[in-house]
């Protein structure tokens, strides 16, 4: 179930092979460079750039999965065994690695070996219990193999190929082709829906385009199967944020900020949402945070100046416009700022 060819995939495709020509030693080309291959048919190929991207990079999961998935295209069981079931000591507790396994059983004929990894991969991540429920794999509360239930799970050999409609969909959403974008993310998704990473990425097209209700069902869907993903909840803080829904964009941007409490910009959104609710003290608090871990942030340190002197705290305020015009001296705006308060 290979994709069919067309003009767009045709002219993107294309760009990559000039990109892999002009920077080899990029490791995230290689890889983009061997699924194209792959998805080709081009097999033996793929395996070359895959290998190389890992030389390049030997932690890229991305590409080590890749092969392991090649492999099993290629019906080279013991080869896509092994980089399966290293990725699962690394990770013991991804249930997606578990998942994979118990595919590659079944496609090999170990049904007891295949219910065991079904098992550990419910254990780790409650999304596979109903996930196996709907294939017909887990009822009652005991692991259910019939040969119906197996085909339908082998399906998993179509990852890549989902990959490969998630690129194309990537950069066509790049070129402001949102439409044509949608449909690629679309593709991708049919073959793997449990990719939380292609609903999130449909979801980001649609809130380009603007159509917000379908952003927020494709963003809720990724963090239903993975709740950790810190910038789904971003993403649904700036989609309500959009629609005028600031209770729920606080909500969602407070979770956001909780699971990547190191990134600077979600401080200074969150700062944002507070300052729109008249919670001023919150505000600040969080635009000192992202302070500290960027004191370049120019937005939220002119951000914090504006709060003080709103406040009439006139010795903060103007201690912050002169950190500013320090790093950007300038700056008119908070000159003139700085003048009025002095």
């Amino acid at each position: 179930m290979k994709p069919r060819r067309n003009p767009i995939h045709r002219h993107i495709l294309d760009e990559i092979v000039k990109k892999v020509q002009m920077h080899p030693n990029y490791a995230d080309l290689q890889n983009q460079f061997a699924l194209l291959l792959m998805v080709e048919g081009k097999m033996e190929r793929a395996e070359i750039h895959f290998l190389k991207a890992i030389r390049l990079n030997p932690k890229y999961r991305k590409a080590i999965l890749n092969l392991g998935f090649l492999y099993m295209e290629m019906r080279r069981w013991e080869k896509a065994e092994e980089i399966f079931l290293s990725e699962a000591k690394r990770r013991p507790r991804d249930g997606f690695l578990h998942h994979v396994l118990g595919i590659l059983y079944l496609q090999t004929g170990r049904q007891k070996e295949a219910a065991a990894r079904i098992c550990k991969a419910m254990q780790y991540h409650s999304h596979y219990r109903d996930y196996y429920s709907k294939k017909g794999v887990w009822q009652r509360g005991t692991i259910h193999l019939d040969p119906k239930a197996e085909s339908l799970l082998k399906r998993i050999h179509l990852h890549p190929y989902a990959q490969f409609h998630n690129f194309v969909g990537l950069n066509l959403a790049k070129r402001g082709k949102f439409a044509q974008a949608v449909k690629e993310l679309k593709k991708a998704e049919g073959l793997n829906p449990d990719e939380f990473i292609f609903h999130a990425n449909l979801g980001t097209v649609y809130y380009y385009q603007g159509t917000y209700s379908k952003a927020i069902q494709e963003f809720q869907k990724a963090l239903k199967i993975n709740p950790l993903y810190g910038m789904g909840y971003a993403n649904l803080s700036y989609v309500y944020g959009l629609m005028g829904r600031t209770h729920e964009a606080l909500r969602y941007m407070n979770k956001a900020v909780r699971l990547n409490p190191q990134y600077a910009d979600l401080h200074y959104n969150l700062a944002l949402l507070y300052n729109d609710r008249k919670q001023y003290r919150k505000a600040i608090l969080e635009l000192k945070k992202a302070l500290r871990i960027n004191p370049d942030y120019l937005f939220a340190r002119i951000n914090l100046g504006v709060l003080y002197e709103d406040q009439k705290r006139w010795k903060e305020a103007r201690r912050e416009y002169r950190k500013i015009l320090r790093i950007t001296p300038d700056d008119e705006h908070v000159r003139k700022r700085l003048e009025r308060i002095s």
